[in-house]
């Protein structure tokens, strides 16, 4: 795949300018102008706060195998914009990507459509012109409000709910799962990974509203035997031995849910096409082992329970091990409460931070995360950060770079590690 023309992403990367707008109808109006390819087009729609992407692109892998031809959009993309959408694993071409930006361009100024709307809604114009059979699309943010949640789904999905975009959904864990909950439709099933008690009781009220019969992974897919290893995980599922290579004990909770959806949208589907989509499923960005000597994995956790879900594999991995960090954050993350479990597992952090949106500098992300008990210390650039893991592994036998996506390009590039086809 070719890089799309700097004209062409600056256009599409300027409509950022726009921010993040709430509501629905943009959206309507721009796919309404590209002729509604939304309502003929059938859909997994997939939300919740961790594990939406790993689990949607396993869900599209597994029903790849089946036959079908499948249609994935996700976001953010890491390198190229062309990952968040796909069709059995090959992205969007240049070329469709163009060619809808000059028909719709004017449609685009004139509804001042985001960056968002406009490519959920390039996005659902592509699947419909290939004529896909099945479209997993995950959620931007939350949900009731979000661009995607103007498709006609077949089945709904929910991944594990817990706090982030607060200052859009909401400051407690109540109204951010009943946002959440807006992509629920009228006689819809819907499959849910194991959540907390307040969170599934909110599922089962509002799915109850609507007359939803309710999946829960966890019961209907119960995982055994969990063995990880550097770039694999292991398990058992009703007495089927699976891989993923993907490591990490989330991952697990990702595959059971992804499973318990494809087996709910095609009941008897066979086991080995199971195995092989799970098998031969692509993420990279998550625990992602990039570098042997020392170890060095790359992961886009950039909240609380994302971060505690792969510092304890990371743990597992590596008992007698000790672990220090590289991270940037978006400014509005709040640091104290993700600084006191930092300092709790990385005996230091490096800091730095990104050219992309609104990011604490490096040196004010280390004065916030010393002022919280963190070991921290101004990296600067990304590269020049990278470069300190190096020079600091006397002190630290196993490093993890975290905290968003932004920083994805740089550090692929440094590690000379390529994308997607």
């Amino acid at each position: 795949m070719t890089s799309l023309d700097n004209g062409t992403l600056n256009y599409l990367f300027s409509l950022r300018r726009l921010g993040i707008k709430v509501g629905l109808h943009r959206t309507k109006a721009l796919l309404s102008k590209c002729g509604n390819p939304q309502n003929n087009l059938p859909v997994i729609h997939v939300a919740g706060t961790n594990g939406k992407g790993s689990t949607s692109a396993m869900i599209a892998s597994i029903l790849g195998k089946s036959g079908r031809k499948v249609g994935l959009f996700t976001s953010p993309h890491l390198v190229h914009y062309n990952e968040r959408i796909r069709i059995n694993s090959c992205s969007v071409s240049d070329n469709y990507i163009v060619d809808f930006l000059k028909e719709q361009r004017h449609n685009i100024q004139m509804l001042k459509a985001t960056f968002f709307e406009t490519t959920s809604a390039l996005a659902l114009s592509y699947f419909a012109h290939n004529n896909v059979d099945i479209a997993v699309v995950e959620v931007g943010m939350g949900g009731r409000l979000d661009s995607t949640n103007t498709v006609k789904s077949v089945l709904t999905v929910f991944t594990p709910i817990d706090f982030d975009h607060m200052e859009f959904l909401g400051y407690n864990l109540e109204s951010i799962t009943r946002e959440k909950c807006g992509i629920l439709k009228k006689g819809v099933s819907t499959v849910t990974s194991k959540q907390s008690d307040k969170v599934m009781k909110i599922i089962f009220e509002e799915a109850e509203k609507l007359d939803i019969g309710i999946y829960q992974s966890s019961e209907i897919s119960p995982v055994k035997n969990i063995q990880l290893d550097v770039k694999n995980t292991s398990f058992e599922i009703n007495g089927q031995q699976l891989t993923v290579p993907l490591a990490g004990h989330h991952q697990t909770e990702n595959a059971q849910t992804a499973i318990t959806v494809c087996q709910v949208f095609e009941s008897g589907l066979k086991k080995e096409i199971v195995q092989k989509g799970l098998s031969e499923v692509k993420w990279p960005g998550r625990l992602q082992l990039l570098s042997n000597d020392p170890p060095i994995y790359y992961d886009t956790a950039h909240n609380p329970h994302g971060i505690m879900a792969v510092t304890s594999s990371l743990k597992e991995l590596y008992p007698d091990s000790t672990f220090g960090g590289l991270c940037a954050f978006k400014s509005k993350k709040q640091i104290e409460e993700i600084g006191s479990y930092l300092q709790d597992f990385f005996q230091m952090i490096i800091t730095t931070t990104s050219d992309h949106d609104t990011f604490y500098s490096s040196e004010e992300l280390s004065i916030k995360l010393t002022d919280s008990g963190v070991n921290a210390i101004n990296g600067g650039s990304i590269d020049n950060s990278i470069n300190l893991l190096n020079v600091k592994k006397n002190k630290v036998d196993t490093w993890l770079i975290f905290g968003t996506h932004y920083i994805s390009e740089s550090v692929f590039k440094y590690f000379d590690f390529s994308v997607l086809p």
